[in-house]
């Protein structure tokens, strides 16, 4: 059963929507798991969230902990997530704007013990775009890619792509922020058989 509890603020409220807070728990307690997550916003895009969980037969537990903060320039985040079996996972990241473009940067590590580090950043000209991001693992380069596109005097765009790929090394998109997995009650389907 999951139990949905706001907690307003009433002076943040009455001070105005800027400085609006607002905290949010989910209470988990089910045959298996019992356990609460807490959201909390401040109304100015910063985020927490901390959450931990018990398993009923052994007593071990499972955390989750992530946080976003808006800077002058752009934004940080960083969580950390660790399950039953006591392995954990973590990240940093940072990213922020130039006078042309964004740079980003961040770190991470994963429940195998590997280290990661990331950079990546964006640059728009008049006439081209470019943008690329590296990521090494353990002090390896196991990831570099940089694209760009530039427009001619015909006005035709010239693409360029470059990929150098660690074969082991799979890249995402973007990085996912850490979340807290509510089990949910499998359902049984029962299947209807042609006659």
């Amino acid at each position: 059963m999951k139990k949905w509890i706001t907690l307003p603020i009433t002076a943040a409220l009455l001070a105005g929507p800027a400085a609006a807070q607002q905290t949010k728990t989910v209470t988990i307690d089910n045959d298996r798991i019992s356990g609460s997550k807490t959201i909390t916003r401040d109304g100015q895009g910063n985020v927490t969230v901390d959450g931990d969980v018990t398993r009923k037969s052994d007593g071990a537990t499972a955390s989750h902990d992530y946080s976003r903060t808006h800077t002058e320039n752009g934004w940080t985040a960083s969580g950390e997530q660790s399950d039953f079996k006591g392995r954990s996972r973590g990240f940093d990241y940072e990213r922020s704007r130039t006078d042309n473009g964004w740079e980003a940067s961040g770190s991470a590590y994963n429940r195998r013990g590997d280290q990661y580090d990331y950079s990546a950043y964006g640059v728009r000209g008049d006439n081209s775009r470019e943008r690329g991001r590296t990521v090494n693992r353990n002090g390896e380069t196991v990831y570099s890619r940089s694209d760009s596109a530039v427009r001619d005097a015909n006005g035709n765009i010239v693409r360029n792509t470059s990929v150098t790929r660690d074969p082991t090394f799979k890249p995402k998109k973007r990085l996912k922020p850490l979340r807290v997995k509510n089990p949910k009650p499998r359902k049984r389907v029962q299947r209807r058989r042609g006659r």
